[in-house]
């Protein structure tokens, strides 16, 4: 019988999820189920091992007294697991005292091994020394140390938001005062260009006309002068003023001096997912810093702004997201008129731009594609086919026999052994001769458990490639169905497939299609096998 394992899993009554309502089991319950599953499925030993889970989810980790833990050790003392895993140390609690109290003297007493996936702890390390305890210690104080640290950082902000202080990046012309980094002042070479940007709107230009002047002057993008700032030799990327680079500073109140704060907030601190915050919850103080356009300049600009009206567009499609210049790299434009049209927003922005002659009609470029892509489809269903054939006519490997056999023979041998335990206790065998016996039985369990693990593997092995295959197979099946519709449907099944084309101003074109490496695993294989 194959050895059996513990994970556990908690979450506090804080947390998140479950605080906006979600039922059952969280998001966190499984983040950590993730994490746990694939720590075990890249460790060969203990991939083997059988799964029990013990969930405390919404308990707090201030004591140990949580239904699910206390059945998961109740477990451990029946000998039912040997081996504990969790995501990080915190999940046993937040009381350092208790955990420190498990993993010194209650699971080594139990013979329990212990692993911390995150924490990079793993008892059997550390057998007879201390330094795992240190490296555990270390990580889990730190943890609790980060989320207190956060919570004071938060409100810290706050504070500062409410003073009108600068606590995010720094707009494009302005930087930080030399001497308080909580202040903003006229950046004196991207000053200029902001207001310049202001009056010009003001003066009737477009913001795509400002764009294309200040293209063909040479002036740095915002994301090229901060760039340039920190690395003065360095121009990783050829960046260009555009329409929304423009808009975007016509539109930012901070120009005015008005300070505007927690327009944006994340959960949680270092938390990448933000949300927009409503207007009317804005941290807004007036005159904290300089200004570089007046409130008059400010409206006069807003009343100018061009604003875009939907005159009967067209619904998106798959064409929307596919179409890219092969000169620059942008995503080609969409337009509409007697025929939906591509084409490149550089040739907007700068003069004698490569792009200038890509302009491509939908209507062409689907006579291109179409056929391609029924071509492609007839060689992926030979693909499929093929793949199908050799799977069929792969021996299967019999490891549930085996394995019966494997643990039948360890059974056979743990009796032995009391056996063996009952002779030396009785006096019908001598000391050195139970010794014998016993190193004996114990060298012939550890092969036989070794070679259970590499069955095992061969097991895991069959059933992963089993998984690809009808995976693949699946993958497959999805884009051949486009051979059961025409029209409208046909197309939308094509746009699906395609991952990017991109086109050249010489009508060249290269498509990359979704499924282009979906067969390249089993085709590698089978050409290793001949």
């Amino acid at each position: 019988m194959a050895e059996r394992l513990a994970a556990y899993y908690r979450t506090s009554l804080e947390d998140f999820n479950r605080a906006h309502g979600l039922a059952n089991q969280s998001q966190s319950i499984e983040n950590q189920r993730k994490v746990i599953m694939e720590y075990l499925r890249g460790s060969g030993e203990l991939s083997a091992y059988s799964v029990l889970e013990f969930i405390d989810d919404g308990l707090t980790g201030t004591n140990t007294d949580r239904p699910q833990f206390q059945a998961m050790i109740e477990a451990a003392r029946q000998g039912e697991v040997t081996c504990i895993v969790v995501k990080d140390l915190s999940r046993f609690g937040r009381n350092y005292l208790d955990v420190g109290d498990y993993l010194e003297h209650i699971f080594p007493f139990l013979g329990v091994r212990v692993i911390a996936v995150n924490d990079g702890y793993d008892s059997q390390k550390y057998i007879g020394m201390t330094g795992g305890m240190d490296v555990a210690f270390r990580n889990f104080m730190y943890e609790n140390y980060s989320r207190d640290l956060s919570i004071k950082v938060r409100s810290a902000m706050q504070a500062r938001m409410k003073e009108g202080r600068f606590v995010n990046h720094v707009p494009y012309g302005y930087q930080k005062h030399p001497s308080d980094k909580h202040q903003m002042v006229p950046d004196k070479e991207t000053a200029p260009i902001v207001r310049e940007i202001f009056l010009s709107i003001i003066a009737g230009k477009s913001t795509t006309q400002i764009a294309k002047e200040l293209n063909a002057r040479g002036v740095l993008t915002p994301l090229e002068y901060k760039q340039h700032r920190l690395k003065p030799a360095c121009r990783e990327r050829d960046l260009m003023w555009s329409h929304v680079t423009v808009l975007n500073i016509l539109r930012n109140i901070k120009y005015t001096g008005v300070m505007t704060n927690h327009t944006r907030e994340s959960r949680y601190m270092r938390d990448r997912n933000q949300r927009r915050v409503p207007q009317e919850e804005w941290i807004v103080t007036e005159g904290t810093h300089e200004a570089i356009v007046t409130k008059a300049e400010y409206e006069a600009a807003q009343a100018q702004i061009r604003t875009v009206k939907n005159y009967g567009r067209k619904p998106p499609d798959g064409s929307d997201s596919v179409f890219f210049c092969g000169h620059c790299g942008r995503k080609l434009r969409k337009s509409f008129g007697l025929d939906t049209y591509f084409a490149c927003d550089t040739q907007l922005y700068q003069e004698q731009a490569a792009c200038a002659g890509i302009r491509w009609s939908k209507t062409d470029l689907e006579a291109v594609l179409l056929p391609i892509y029924r071509t492609q489809l007839v060689l992926m269903g030979e693909q499929a086919r093929n793949l199908q054939a050799a799977f069929q006519q792969q021996p299967k490997i019999n490891c549930d026999n085996r394995l019966e056999k494997i643990d039948q023979e360890i059974a056979r041998q743990n009796a032995r052994k009391i056996q063996y335990y009952e002779e030396y206790r009785s006096g019908e065998m001598s000391r050195d001769l139970f010794s014998q016996r016993k190193t004996a039985l114990a060298d012939r369990i550890s092969e036989l458990q070794t070679e259970r693990a590499k069955i095992e593997a061969e097991r895991q092995r069959e059933q992963e490639e089993q998984s690809e295959r009808r995976a693949v197979q699946g993958e497959a099946e999805k884009y051949l169905s486009a051979f059961t519709v025409s029209g409208e449907a046909f197309k939308a099944s094509m746009y699906d497939a395609i991952d990017r084309v991109t086109v050249f101003s010489n009508h060249h074109i290269e498509v990359r299609w979704k499924f282009e490496d979906l067969f390249a695993k089993f085709h590698k294989e089978e050409r290793r096998a001949v």
